[in-house]
């Protein structure tokens, strides 16, 4: 979990391609002298490649013999591999407005720079090394979290394969990132999350449920990030919980997304996105209040 002193320095966001620009190499020296009491010398030695050699992670080689909880565990390990990003840059820019296809070009970067990410490089990065397994159905899971008067936010890619369900991704805490396909229900898994969460102090008052995601790499839809919204402190959590996971079973994504029976689980006003008005994602306000804590 981040540290409010952490959290509360801005996120530096390479825009950029590889390799890394001048001045964004210069904005990680200074954040690092910010941070560190022996910053000098550890800036001086890893500019005179004084560092040890670190391995490259090689992303799965999905088999056939393996069953689908196998291969997610091995995508997760991959994951894992590539480490959490602390470095205070997020080295790749996730444009959620973007259509899929672009963000699996990110994706592919990635795998290509094999550097640290954060939970919502890590959501990309699962989409694309599970776009195989069209058994799978992956669907994005955000929470929303308060801590000592802070907002944090997280996210995660939930899986569903023959009613079970899961979830990959990354975090500092190793209780919040992926959960193996073993939970019954939809309920059953974040409430688990909302557990774990607990045991870290932070109360979760609100997740994001996002709509199935194509299995198809070259496609032009954009991902569908918030379609319902859940509150874990509500009486109809459960009952919630119950309604998505049955729309799941017998809809498609784009059905999902344009049927007439759109339901929606919020207690405000209705949108398309099956929110409140006040909650859209692209609110300036909400964007300076909510910060990460992946």
């Amino acid at each position: 979990m981040a540290s409010k002193s952490l959290v509360d320095n801005q996120l530096l966001i390479n825009k950029n391609e590889f390799p890394l620009s001048h001045d964004i190499w210069e904005s990680m020296w200074h954040r690092i002298k910010s941070l560190h009491p022996d910053a000098d010398n550890i800036i001086e030695s890893i500019k005179d490649g004084d560092v040890p050699k670190v391995g490259i992670p090689l992303p799965p080689v999905l088999k056939a013999s393996q069953t689908t909880s196998e291969r997610l565990d091995a995508i997760q390990s991959y994951i894992s591999e590539l480490q959490y990003d602390y470095t205070g840059t997020q080295f790749f820019e996730i444009r959620k407005g973007r259509p899929l296809c672009r963000l699996m070009d990110v994706a592919k970067t990635i795998i290509k720079e094999s550097l640290p990410i954060k939970c919502l490089e890590a959501v990309v990065l699962a989409l694309y090394l599970t776009s195989e397994l069209t058994n799978v159905q992956r669907f994005p899971i955000a929470f929303r979290s308060t801590f000592q008067g802070s907002t944090y936010k997280h996210i995660v890619l939930g899986v569903k394969y023959a009613g079970v369900f899961g979830a990959l991704g990354l975090s500092r805490r190793s209780t919040l990132m992926n959960k193996p396909l073993k939970y019954d229900s939809l309920h059953d898994l974040l409430d688990d999350y909302v557990k774990c969460y607990n045991e870290c102090f932070h109360k979760v008052t609100r997740i994001k449920l996002g709509l199935p995601v194509s299995h198809d790499c070259q496609s032009m839809e954009c991902v569908v990030w918030k379609f319902a919204v859940i509150k874990p402190d509500r009486s109809n959590y459960k009952s919630s919980c119950d309604e998505f996971s049955k729309q799941l079973r017998r809809k498609t994504s784009f059905q999902l997304k344009y049927g007439r029976d759109l339901y929606h689980m919020t207690h405000g006003r209705e949108t398309r996105a099956g929110g409140s008005d006040n909650e859209s994602q692209g609110s300036p306000t909400n964007n300076r209040l909510l910060k990460r804590v992946d």
